[in-house]
């Protein structure tokens, strides 16, 4: 599973001092110019958020901080409340999701309908959502093989996976209907660029490969079985690496 499910936690909505260093040839080698960071430290700081949540401390919890309000990402929320209306029930794969905060969220639109979610993450993650945080409808699971659902969800997760368009090739075979990108890192390039992430000390210091997708080459892959219903970005603007400036894009994909 890699390192998805930890770093997805420290993509904040804004800036706050983050890099995109290098330009690199490949991921071993923006591997050997990263720092790394504590994994076990980032779930642990996530599942206390989550705890507060469930135990009406706080409304919601985002990157291991909890807020008094739900902090909704709208345009997923409305992705599935699009999808619920299309099918008799949801079947949701929410690829990288750690510990079930999206799920939380749609939960709060109290959609009627039954409900599938299933987050797909790393092993530890998935042994404490196990232990802590499933129930009837809300699931974990390690892997993508042999899973089935009406909508995928790729939240901030792309970006740091060593072979993205391998995970693209999943989703395809996977019998979804529609699928949902957000926060994801996209350039006007006509090719990806491979930087190394630096996170500041003051969210936590680490530092880890990091893909910018050519905006046209992502769309291509997932054009091989859907077909683009909307895009949008996250709102934070402008972000600049060495190699190119980009935004945290996301897009909506119809099955063909």
């Amino acid at each position: 599973m890699g390192l998805r499910a930890a770093l997805r936690e420290l993509l904040p909505r804004g800036h706050r001092g983050l890099r995109f260093e290098g330009d690199y040839a490949s991921w071993e080698e923006a591997q050997r110019a990263s720092g790394g960071y504590d994994r076990g430290e980032i779930l642990q700081r996530v599942r206390a958020a989550e705890l507060k949540v469930r135990q009406g401390e706080a409304a919601d919890a985002r990157d291991g901080v909890t807020f008094p309000e739900i902090q909704f990402s709208f345009p997923v929320m409305t992705a599935l409340a699009r999808a619920a209306g299309r099918n008799a029930g949801l079947r949701v794969l929410d690829f990288g999701g750690a510990l079930g905060g999206l799920y939380r969220q749609y939960k709060a639109l109290r959609i009627p309908g039954s409900l599938s979610w299933t987050v797909v993450e790393q092993k530890a993650y998935v042994e404490l959502g196990r232990a802590e945080f499933a129930g009837a409808e809300l699931q974990f699971a390690d892997t993508l093989e042999g899973a089935r659902a009406d909508v995928v969800v790729l939240s901030s997760v792309l970006q740091y996976l060593p072979d993205p368009y391998a995970l693209v090739r999943q989703v395809l075979d996977c019998g979804a209907r529609h699928v949902v990108v957000d926060r994801t890192p996209c350039s006007g390039l006509s090719r990806d660029v491979l930087a190394v992430q630096h996170v500041p000390p003051q969210i936590y210091e680490a530092s880890y490969p990091c893909w910018i997708f050519s905006r046209a080459r992502l769309l291509d892959a997932f054009a091989k079985g859907f077909t683009t219903f909307a895009a949008f970005t996250d709102g934070s603007g402008a972000w600049r690496g060495d190699a190119t400036a980009f935004e945290l894009a996301g897009f909506i994909f119809d099955a063909r």
